[in-house]
């Protein structure tokens, strides 16, 4: 009986250790089996919205021993405690291969093709891998099939009725029955196919040895071989061109300072009504940001608050990395490193910064997507190097 490896509901049971422990991100992904970046989302409120938590403490899934101790060690992994009850094993039966409905009709050109290209497979096993019955194999054998005239031999690994993986085991298994057979009989083996020869015998070329340089004339060049050429005479065509380019030249230089007026005052089309000049729409991502800073900084420095959006730049255009998650210990060491200590130049310790970070999520706690240039924002005005950004 195989053992599980993971929780019943995995999804439903990372939404309570989410919601419910302090566990890492790094943890839950690898008890529940999934990537880290969903648990990131769950904790985000992206994934899983709707989705009730399930306790697997109640469920017998985990103890409360084994997330305290995961709790205080990180590095550590949780186990899955196994069931005291033993399910036994329900073994699938073996069914009739399925074929769907708009590929019933090719079955007959699947076993045409396995007729002609893999003789030595039984009946038995073209049913395994096409899904037909043997009647039907018969009279495509013997051309007695009602549409044998129309039949086209096709790949039924291309037709998408069976794998290669089943078809190569099944050749593998008449060949090997086959080589039985022969030996039984005193037959001698069947010889493999030739394959083809390397490159280096079918496109290797050696030039004649008369034809090779001597070791002291100098191999030849573009030049010595095309130097005399002479150009080619043009054509009657080529002449009239030139002749009709010519023309035109001399009448645009031939053209008076009235002429050049006359055409410099000519009257142009009206604009169109869609050309007029309209004054620039303020980006999206810039406005969606200054009202998020503006719901806890009304008057907020707009130059301020601007520089920070050109500091993140192109991060921005990522949900995940426009959005700061408290609930990540590793996201918030990443704030106080990059924000605090390298952009505002802080001085104070670690514990004084993740003090201001925990107020700032404190703050901003009603937000379940918390802005990140209004988070910076904030950080910035708590230290008063708000002028500093503009």
């Amino acid at each position: 009986m195989s053992t599980p490896t993971q929780p019943l509901m995995p999804k439903a049971t990372a939404v309570w250790l989410v919601d419910n422990t302090a566990l890492t991100f790094d943890q839950i992904a690898q008890f529940c089996g999934m990537h880290i970046l969903e648990i990131k989302g769950i904790a985000d409120g992206d994934v899983a919205q709707g989705v009730r938590g399930k306790n697997p403490v109640s469920a017998g899934e985990l103890s409360r021993d084994e997330i305290s101790g995961a709790e205080e060690d990180p590095d550590r992994r949780l186990k899955l405690l196994t069931s005291k009850v033993k399910i036994p094993e329900i073994k699938a039966k073996k069914r009739p291969r399925y074929t769907p409905v708009s590929r019933r009709q090719d079955r007959p050109n699947a076993v045409l093709w396995i007729l002609r290209n893999h003789a030595e497979l039984r009946d038995s096993q073209i049913m395994r891998l096409v899904g037909t019955t043997k009647p039907t194999i018969a009279q495509i054998r013997d051309r007695s099939h009602w549409n044998s005239a129309n039949l086209v031999p096709q790949d039924p690994v291309t037709l998408g009725l069976c794998k290669q993986t089943d078809l190569d085991v099944e050749v593998e298994k008449a060949a090997k029955r086959v080589a039985k057979e022969r030996h039984a009989m005193g037959l001698p083996p069947i010889e493999a196919a030739g394959t083809l020869l390397p490159t280096a015998e079918t496109t290797g070329y050696e030039p004649p040895v008369d034809n090779m340089p001597k070791a002291d004339e100098p191999a030849p060049t573009a030049a010595n071989i095309f130097g005399e050429a002479t150009p080619a005479e043009p054509t009657v065509e080529e002449v009239a061109e030139a002749d009709e380019t010519a023309r035109v030249f001399a009448k645009l230089q031939g053209m008076t300072p009235a002429d050049e007026a006359e055409t410099e005052n000519a009257p142009t089309p009206a604009p169109e009504a869609e050309s007029v000049s309209t004054p620039p729409l303020q980006p999206v991502t810039e406005n969606k940001h200054m009202l998020a800073v503006r719901k806890y900084v009304p008057d907020c420095n707009e130059a301020a608050v601007t520089g920070i959006i050109k500091h993140l730049g192109i991060a921005l255009r990522s949900k995940d990395a426009s959005l700061v998650a408290c609930s990540s210990n590793e996201e918030l060491e990443r704030v106080r490193e990059s924000w605090c200590k390298k952009k505002l130049d802080l001085t104070q310790d670690d514990g004084e910064l993740d003090a201001m970070i925990k107020n700032v999520c404190e703050t901003m706690k009603d937000d379940k997507q918390k802005d990140r240039v209004a988070f910076y924002y904030l950080l910035a005005q708590m230290n008063g190097k708000v002028d500093e950004l503009a």
